[in-house]
């Protein structure tokens, strides 16, 4: 009451200036308050609709039309790709490692630009491409030796091939990156497929069918395509973990951004190699029931390189009957470019459909809203704005 009388007793001109100063310290609290508590919405909201909190929803709400188009392009491309690559394989199989050859560089440089972008570039040091390195190799510098020719086939055929089933490669036609892991998988074995029943061409430089179907003891056919497969095998995982472990191991411990194999095997609980990997290290007491894997931990690089170690110990044994027999080989090649289809059937069915709808739905939602009634500072301030 006395501050209502002492307010009437003074000019108005006072009255104003103080009423100003108590609204501008009114507005600069609460637009302090308001900015605070923001900030998480809008990360929420932005993680909601872009699946990023660092990226603006009205950057996002562009990229349906991008994306469509992209994906059409994607799609072409592979289809096509899968016909070129039929049509050689059965028109010309004697010449099917010109297209190999050729194929196979231009995937690896693409895949290295797109992994360094998303920060996957430590894939590339897999063995499925210290693989598809050796049959170049043997296409590029040494092209009649048998020896190399035997080692290659059992790479192709065994743990890269097999990785097909093993890994859910998908054969998703608009997605450029499931479409060449399919091609880095199974084209060394189509390559060796055509090499052995068909032969490298008429070149004198190069083997044709006649040298690969040479008599071979029981032991050197052993040696070629398993002991000498298993030795270059063995060279590959010590310089991966030369490299992973001690030359680059300050980089990986400082990014943890940075993904390897190890990294998204360990991380990833609801895939199936991970959840059978963990129940037989928690059958035979390695891992207790609450443990999981930790791709930090040494125990857990250990159990990697040990059952990666079997399983490409155990994808050798039907190399030999691969080698000697055209309709084991042609069955086994089937059986695993076959589980890439049914697996990218699997994929457009069950989860692409739904998720790609919903994805574009959302996002012309967002567009319609912000073009139909709001500038871009408007959508912005809305976003922003704390829901009660």
């Amino acid at each position: 009451m006395n501050d209502r009388r002492l307010d009437a007793g003074m000019p108005a001109r006072g009255r104003d200036a103080r009423s100003s100063t108590k609204m501008a310290e009114t507005i600069r609290r609460r637009s302090g308050e308001l900015l605070k508590s923001a900030k998480k919405p809008r990360a929420v909201m932005r993680r909601a609709v872009t699946g990023n909190a660092e990226t603006r929803v009205r950057d996002y709400v562009k990229i349906p039309r991008v994306i469509r188009q992209i994906d059409k392009m994607s799609f072409c491309a592979g289809v096509y790709g899968l016909m070129m690559t039929e049509y050689i394989a059965t028109r010309v199989p004697e010449r099917f490692w010109m297209f190999y050859a050729v194929a196979m560089p231009l995937i690896f440089a693409a895949r290295g630009v797109y992994y360094r972008m998303i920060r996957w570039q430590y894939f590339l040091y897999d063995f499925c491409y210290f693989a598809n390195v050796t049959a170049l190799v043997f296409l590029t510098v040494k092209p009649k030796s048998v020896m190399l020719f035997r080692c290659v086939f059992a790479f192709a055929n065994g743990p890269v091939l097999l990785a097909i089933p093993l890994w859910r490669n998908s054969l998703v036609f608009h997605s450029v990156d499931k479409v060449q892991s399919v091609f880095v998988h199974a084209m060394p074995c189509l390559m060796t497929w055509c090499g052995r029943w068909f032969g490298f061409g008429d070149d004198v430089g190069r083997m044709n069918a006649a040298d690969l179907n040479a008599d071979v003891s029981v032991a050197e056919g052993c040696v070629h395509l398993m002991v000498y497969p298993m030795f270059a095998y063995l060279f590959w995982q010590a310089l991966y973990l030369v490299k992973t472990e001690y030359m680059d191991k300050g980089k990986l411990d400082q990014d943890p951004e940075l993904m390897t194999s190890l990294r998204w095997l360990a991380s990833d609980r609801k895939s199936s190699a991970n959840k059978s990997a963990l129940r037989m290290m928690r059958k035979i007491g390695l891992f207790g029931e609450d443990e999981f894997f930790d791709a930090g931990s040494t125990k857990t690089k250990f159990v990697f390189v040990m059952l990666q170690l079997g399983y490409t110990i155990i994808t050798f044994i039907p190399i030999p009957l691969c080698y000697s027999n055209y309709y084991a080989h042609t069955a086994l090649m089937w059986i695993a470019f076959g589980s890439s289809v049914y697996n990218g059937a699997v994929y457009y069915i069950d989860v692409f459909s739904r998720r790609y709808v919903e994805r574009l739905q959302i996002a012309e939602e967002f567009e319609r809203e912000r073009s139909s009634s709001m500038n871009a500072k408007e959508f912005d301030r809305l976003i922003m704005t704390p829901i009660d």
